[in-house]
This record gives C-alpha cells, structure tokens and sequence, in this order.
C-alpha cells in the first residue's frame, strides 16, 4: 500500500469525506490538469500487475473538443481535505482511445488509459532468444533484462527501471531456467517476465514513481499492510466470505527426461490430504534442476501463487486512496463475529460525481479475474504454459512446421531425425548432387543420389532420385540398370534412414569432431591453408625454442638443423638405391656413433661438376690405401693455389708426371723452406744454360 501522511489517512476514515480528484495530462511540453470541476466519473481498475481506467469529462463548453489527447501520460490522484488539500497519486497511465458522445443534455469526453504492464503485454519479441542448457543467467539477471530492454528480443522496447525490494524471494538470486525458459519471436514482454516470476513467491506491480517493484508479498503474517471494521478505523460496506478450494492443491517439479542425475521436488496445500479424490488436482512442471532443494522450493513457489490468487470474499469500503492490488488485508465484521485475511487480487475504485460515490471494493485472490484479464490482452494459457514447451499430440495437420530439430527425439521404431536435409510439405528435401546413404530396414547401407543423370559406378542396391520426373522417380541399380521400385518397395524405402556424407569432419569413437568448432587450446590451431598439395608451411616468421630433437637429428629455432651421435645412433645415411634404403643394405656414408661423418667402401664421396662426375674421396677400388684422392675420367689430379697466376701444381694421369699447371712458375722449397734430400731412381735432369750451384 503506497504511503499516505495521517492527516490523510484519517481524513479518508471520517464519516464525511471532502473528496479529491485530479488527472495531469502530459504530453512532451504539454500539459493540462483537470479536477471535480471537470471530472464526472473515475473507474479505475487494478488486476494484479495490469491497471485501467476510465475517466469521463464534462466538455459542455466544448474546450476539449480540438484537443486530441491520445497517447498522453495520465496520473490520476486521489485525495481529501485535510488539513489542505492532500493527494495520493496512482501509477501513471497512458491514453489509448479518446471518445466523445453528444447528446441533447450534454455534451462528454471520456479517456480510456492503461498502465504500464499492460502496454508491456504489447511488447512483441523482434527475435527468438533461446539459451542452451549450460545458459548461467538467474531469474533475477533475465528479469532486469527484459524489463531493462537490454535482451536483444526486447531492446527495440522502453526500458523500465526495476527495483526489487527488501524481503524479495531470493531464489530469483539462484535458480538458473536454462532452455526451460524461452521466448520465440512475436511473444510479449509481460508474459516472459510473468513466467520468470513464476519460478519465486515474487510478484510485480507498477507504482506511482514509474518503477517497476517487485516484491514477495505477505501472505501469512499479523502485519497488515491495511485494515476494515465496523467498530473502528477505516470502515466497511459490505462484505463476502467465499470458502474455495486451492486448485491446483499439489505441485510436483522434476528434472526433463534427458537430465542426469534426476531432481524433484513437491509441495501441497495443508488440505490436500482431506480432500476427496475428485478434488485432489495436480500440476506437473519439467525444468532444468541443480538439486532437489531447489526443485522443492520452486514447487512451494507455484503453489503460493494458485494460494495467493486463491478466491477468498470480497469487500466494498469507503474510498481508500493508498490501496494497491497484492496488498495484505484483514476485513474484521462484528456482526458476524468473523474476519477475513487475503490478498487484493482485483481492486476496483469509483468515483461519480452526480451521485456522490466515493468507494473502493476488492477481491482477494480471484485468478479467474486476472486470468481473464489476461486473455483479454492476448496473454493466453499458451503464454502460462510456457508457449507449448511440452507439446504431445497423436495426429498433427500442420501447413508449415518451424521446428529446432535438435529437440526433436527418435522414434521408437522407425522414425528417426535427418541431419542438413530440409523437412517441407513435399517431405525431406535431399539437396541436388550431394551423396547420401540410406539404410533399410532390417538392411545393409547403400548410396542414394539425386540428380537428372544417372550417377557413375553404382553399386548394387544404390538409389537414385531421378529429378527429371515430377514427383521424382525412386530407382534402384539391380547390377546391370536403373530399375523404378514398385508401390511396396517405395514404401519401404520411406522407411529407411537417410543420412549425408560429410566432409571435414572426424568420427571418432570419441563422437563427431567438426574441426571448425573445435577451441583452440595449449597447441593452437593450424588452418587447413597451411598444409596443402605439396607443401607443409611450419612458419612464416622466425619462432623461438627448440622444434624437434629425435634419433640425433634436432631442429632449432635459433641454431637451425643439427645432427649428432650417441649410442645407437646413426643421425645420418646414404644409399646408392631406394632398395638398398628399405633394406638398410650398401651406406655410402652416415653420422657415426661419435657424431663423425664417415665413408663407406671405395669412391664413397663423390664429386660432379654439373653432371661431370670430376672424381672422389675415398678408398680406391684396386689400391689397399685407407684414403686416397681419384680424379676420374682421365682427368688430371689438380692441386690449386693460385688460379689466377697459373701456379698450379697436378698430376698428368697419362705421362704419371707431376707437373706444373704452367711452364717456369712452379717451385720445389725455397729458402727458407727446404728439401732435406731427394731419390731418384734415374738421372737429375738440368737443362743446359741452367746454373747449378751452392
């Protein structure tokens, strides 16, 4: 109940009443008030969370008649004398339809204005949201998001500012919908967030400050939020007393069938036991559960709302102008000797000019009420059900199906879903020259093509959609031609199993891997650019660290390729042959044991120029040398020390001389660098004209 100062409040309880009533109308700049001058009847309405009213004005003088005041904000006031004038403003309105009526006695105009929930029941989602079933947000965090229009279905919407106040039911803090909670494009925004505070006690009504509160609201306590008496304070008209029953008396909570492990929970009126078994009446609710706590506390929620809305009497009471549906009543009648605790479900307030009426009456609970009220604004009991999350059905007629397959289970026998095929009303729809198999009943798993040529290299039992025909003929390759099936083997054929052949993708015993939806962990990923024909790109930039160290061979960023021995290692081989590679038979040469590069039998390292083999280092064929030089090919054995002066020393293959490479250059010792002695098995040949001496 919204706060009144005690002069007002005991202004209102006095026998006579000097009423008030006010609505400001505004509009960007502008603005008009009007008063009892001017109004003639108030009818305001309050149903739970949705607020009307109906407000007529005297337009004798025809003022209003150029005024079109459709689509301003209203906030109706109500008040008394005091000691001044004293008001109690409601929650603002807005003006939807503008009337005016002539007759021959007077002339009115009557302002028909809806609260803000209600304008929120015409907030259609632009978008479907859908989370998953490891979706983190809590009721609390998705509320303030539709309500703040920060969910992307709703942001195209006003955002409201919401307030939750002390004593809320914390499991809105806690309890996380999951894929139990969606809502689908065209839904509207007051009944996704109707369906979230149906997961607590908590409930929400809009207030005088614009605010959306949300509050839990006192069902079972001494502390009234107001108080009726014949005898005393704020006092009665009349009053009913309804004894109903709670329908739905038991609420049960579990897990969905695919959840693992299990959870539920329950809760029940403390009649339900008494109750005959006509009368015991269950609802059922499949959600997304942590633990069985949680599902019996959400169990007790459901429950307090059919408890809370639950039909208990009514009363009608001079006008109290703080009164808000949701409030905490006691109605005490001595004439009776009885009293009546309840919730307002459905609050009304009255005001007629001509015949002085000043009233206010409620009902406590009355689902029926609101529901109605509800329906009246396209919130249908597709809305509380959570827009058909469960659907069962036998037989279902349908013109088009939007349907997320993943949510769709397998039949049990034959049916099964199809991946990347189109479901329409042709049937499953195989895409143009993309290759399937089918398996049959009972039988083995075979191609099965569409196209309007014949497909190359059948086998036996493969299908073919021939597309040339309209319906598509269904045939099938017998080994030597394409035969149509008949009416029973199509059927059959209907039966069967389709599935896609995919690509880029693994099947694992570890299930499907799609390498582009795999996370990149402590290794990276490499794009399927970078291995392609004939070549494996490892960098394009220098990289630190060592890349590879294996059987003597290590690959570093910094020191590049080396090779090594150890025990058992030989880091490096050659083989005259592929052959004699496989076999491990005639190495040429190899990295030994000890890290040395080592030749392998006569002429093993071998040097070309171009493709002159010019000859090798190694062991000769004939000789029993351990190393030797060969110049091959009738070549002379050249020994170079200066190309450019002809200072060359070789030895002639054909004479066996050691000769200079050019005539009078070359030689033998020198000063200071001599021969101790010489043999010769001939003379010592000087040629004339040429000193000897010491």
């Amino acid at each position: 109940m919204r706060t009144l100062t005690s002069t007002l409040e005991a202004a209102q309880k006095a026998v006579t009443v000097k009423t008030l009533v006010k609505v400001v109308l505004t509009l960007g700049a502008n603005s008009y008030t009007y008063t009892k001058t001017r109004i003639l009847d108030i009818d305001e309405t309050e149903n739970g969370n949705l607020q009307s009213c109906k407000i007529t004005l005297d337009n004798s003088d025809g003022e209003l008649t150029d005024l079109d005041l459709r689509g301003y904000k209203g906030v109706l006031s109500l008040g008394a004398i005091a000691s001044g004038e004293e008001y109690s403003p409601c929650a603002p309105m807005w003006v939807i339809p503008q009337q005016f009526e002539s007759t021959a006695d007077k002339l009115i105009c009557t302002l028909s204005l809806v609260g803000i929930c209600n304008l929120m029941s015409e907030d259609k989602a632009s978008a479907s949201y859908i989370p998953d079933d490891t979706d983190t947000k809590t009721v609390k965090t998705l509320i303030n998001e539709i309500l703040g229009a920060s969910l992307a279905c709703f942001s195209l919407h006003k955002a409201y500012e919401v307030v939750w106040k002390p004593g809320y039911d914390t499991l809105a803090d806690t309890y996380k919908p999951k894929d139990s909670f969606r809502i689908y494009e065209g839904n509207n925004r007051l009944s996704a967030v109707n369906r979230l505070l149906d997961y607590t006690k908590n409930v929400m009504r809009a207030e005088d400050d614009g605010k959306i509160h949300i509050f839990k609201p006192t069902t079972t306590d001494t502390t009234y939020d107001y108080e009726y008496s014949l005898e005393t304070g704020h006092h009665f008209f009349a009053k009913a007393l309804r004894n109903r029953v709670v329908i739905p008396n038991y609420i049960k909570v579990h897990s969905r069938e695919d959840d693992d492990p299990q959870r539920s929970g329950t809760a029940q009126d403390d009649s339900f036991d008494s109750l005959p078994t006509e009368l015991k009446k269950r609802e059922y609710y499949q959600m997304r559960l942590e633990t069985d706590e949680q599902a019996q506390d959400i169990a007790k929620a459901k429950l307090s709302k059919a408890q809370l809305w639950c039909e208990a009497g009514s009363a009608s009471v001079p006008m109290n102008v703080g009164q808000e549906a949701y409030d905490y009543i006691k109605v005490t009648d001595s004439r009776e000797g009885d009293y009546r605790v309840g919730n307002i479900g459905t609050l009304r307030r009255h005001y007629t000019a001509t015949k002085n009426e000043w009233r206010t009456s409620f009902v406590f609970g009355n689902w029926q009420t609101v529901r109605k009220a509800l329906a009246d604004l396209g919130v249908t009991s597709d809305d509380i059900e959570n827009y058909f999350s469960r659907l069962s059905v036998g037989d279902l007629y349908v013109e088009h199906v939007h349907a997320y397959l993943d949510e769709i289970i397998d039949g049990p026998d034959v049916y099964v879903r199809q991946r990347s095929l189109q479901l329409d009303a042709t049937g499953v729809y195989l895409t143009d020259d993309v290759l399937y198999t089918i398996r049959l009943p009972g039988g083995p798993q075979h191609n099965l093509h569409k196209s309007a040529t014949a497909p190359s290299s059948p086998e036996d039992g493969d299908f073919w959609l021939d597309t040339n025909y309209e319906p598509n003929l269904v045939k099938m390759w017998d080994g030597d031609s394409w035969d149509e099936l008949t009416a029973a083997e199509v059927a059959e054929f209907n039966r069967g199993m389709i599935f896609r052949e995919l690509k880029s993708v693994a099947l694992t015993a570890d299930g499907l891997v799609v390498l582009d939806q795999v996370q990149e962990g402590t290794y990276g990923l490499v794009y399927y650019t970078d291995i392609g024909a004939g070549h494996i790109l490892l960098s394009k930039t220098t990289k630190d660290g060592l890349w590879y160290d294996e059987t003597g061979v290590a690959m570093n960023a910094s020191t590049g390729i080396g090779l090594y021995g150890g025990a058992g290692i030989n880091a490096f081989r050659t083989y005259p042959t592929k052959a004699d590679y496989l076999a491990g038979t005639n190495v040429l040469c190899y990295i030994g044991t000890d890290g040395r590069l080592c030749i392998n039998g006569p002429g093993s390292l071998r040097f070309y120029y171009g493709a002159l083999y010019a000859g090798c280092l190694g062991v000769s064929d004939t000789s029993p040398y351990e190393f030797c030089i060969l110049a091959m090919g009738g070549n002379p054995l050249l020994l170079a020390t200066d190309a450019a002066s002809g200072a060359d020393i070789w030895l002639d293959p054909d004479s066996n001389y050691v000769l200079p490479y050019a005539d009078n250059v070359v030689r033998l010792g020198n000063v200071s660098k001599q021969f101790y002695g010489g043999y010769y098995k001939s003379r010592l040949k000087i040629p004339v004209g040429t000193d000897l001496y010491d």
